[in-house]
């Protein structure tokens, strides 16, 4: 079924809020007393309202396979909850819920059987409750669902402001310090103003996450480049990834079709972000199994690596009307979108990476200097998005092209004139349009 932005949109709000009420009562139940338990002030959650759009789009492509659906279901939950823990973790400095134990990626008994739990209560929530909440959004006007979807924008575009001002001062500053400057009175009414917000905020966190921990031990002595596990170092493994992938394809393709083929995902450079996001997800969710046996890890990669690769082919599609490729002709393949053999090579290249090529990759970033790495992080960013960005309305605008619609407006004037057919096709010479 084809959703609108707006709808995507709305639904991301409602699970997000179903989303924080569950954890919110479940906590309640244990802890015995009502606690916020979501990243924002706002009574929302929004891995919640991830993990869901992630579902409704991608569970009915797999009509019939009940096995597969969940399998896929609880793959896509725990890398949700596993990016979450991630993210706030690298955002707070400190370690707000066990993430890392209580998902299947974790090697434990009890988390795989919470995140099985996760799994049948999402599972459910889709087969069952989205018709209903589809249904309900479906028919209220459309002005009233575009100033909700306005006012909840706004208001959390506010939160994540005093989030991460309350974050940038953090690291200046210590809690204990900012609070008893507010009890002397010793600021200004600006700076009591952000004090108290910033001490509200800690104080939120402190009672929904009582036994957090800090992320990771001060590190004295000379500034490291990328240290760690952190933003700047996940960059440059997916711009090496997205490099060095493309070109294995490009020869893989060579040697089994006998002709040099694109296969960048972008107008200009060779980078495939298929590949580069593949090595992020595993360099991020595969690191705690880094410690243990090579067959939970291949495991793992390989569930893990065939839901990723079914998942991009779908949404590739969905936003896109598009496909880049189709193992239809290959045994053992779902839906043409990946096959087993592949999953295993998945599950291979997950023990080669967090076993062998990661650990030397991340010594080689870290060796960069630290103004250089920084410098250099920051501009290939804003080229790549640039990148990103005119490769993805290039795209749409050749499905238009083909489809027959003339350019309306000065842009597709400008993607008709400067990204033709020839150019595209080029680029992207296995694209197929649904």
């Amino acid at each position: 079924m084809a959703y609108t932005y707006l709808q995507l949109f709305l639904f991301f709000l409602c699970y997000g809020i179903l989303g924080w009420c569950a954890e919110t009562a479940c906590m309640a139940v244990i802890a015995r007393r009502l606690v916020n338990r979501g990243f924002f002030a706002l009574p929302i959650c929004p891995k919640y309202g991830v993990m869901m759009i992630i579902l409704i789009i991608a569970l009915p492509t797999l009509r019939g396979h009940f096995f597969l659906q969940f399998l896929l279901t609880l793959t896509v939950v725990s890398a949700t909850d596993y990016f979450a823990g991630f993210l706030s973790k690298r955002i707070w400095r400190k370690s707000l819920w066990p993430y890392e134990r209580n998902t299947v990626f974790g090697g434990e008994i009890r988390g795989s059987l919470l995140a099985i739990a996760k799994a049948v209560a999402a599972y459910l929530t889709v087969l069952l409750l989205h018709p209903f909440l589809f249904l309900a959004i479906s028919l209220l006007p459309v002005l009233v669902l575009q100033i909700t979807a306005g006012v909840f924008l706004l208001a959390m575009a506010a939160d994540f402001g005093m989030i991460l001002y309350v974050v940038i001062k953090g690291r200046r500053k210590k809690d204990p310090e900012a609070t008893a400057e507010i009890r002397q009175g010793q600021m200004a009414w600006k700076d009591r103003l952000g004090a108290k917000i910033y001490h509200t905020v800690w104080k939120r966190l402190n009672r929904a996450y009582p036994n957090m921990e800090t992320a990771e031990p001060s590190q004295e002595g000379e500034y490291v480049f990328a240290r760690g596990v952190c933003p700047d170092k996940l960059f440059w493994v997916f711009l090496v990834c997205a490099f060095f992938g493309d070109l294995i394809e490009t020869v893989y393709c060579r040697m089994t079709m006998g002709r040099w083929m694109s296969r960048s995902s972008v107008i200009y450079g060779t980078f495939s972000i298929v590949w580069g996001m593949g090595a992020v997800l595993l360099t991020v969710i595969l690191q705690r199994l880094a410690v243990r046996d090579d067959r939970y890890v291949f495991l793992a990669g390989a569930v893990l690596g065939g839901v990723y690769e079914y998942t991009c082919s779908v949404f590739t599609e969905v936003f896109f009307g598009t496909t880049f490729w189709d193992y239809s002709k290959i045994p053992f393949n779902i839906g043409g979108r990946t096959n087993l053999l592949f999953c295993i090579f998945w599950g291979l290249l997950s023990v080669a990476w967090v076993k062998i090529c990661y650990p030397v990759i991340s010594r080689w970033i870290e060796k960069i200097p630290p103004l250089l790495g920084k410098t250099a992080t920051w501009v290939l960013i804003v080229l790549l998005c640039c990148d990103a960005l005119l490769s993805a309305a290039a795209m749409v605008r050749y499905v238009k092209r083909q489809a027959g619609d003339g350019a309306e407006t000065v842009t597709e004037a400008f993607l008709d004139a400067n990204y033709p057919d020839e150019m595209v096709e080029q680029v992207w010479p296995n694209m197929k349009i649904r």
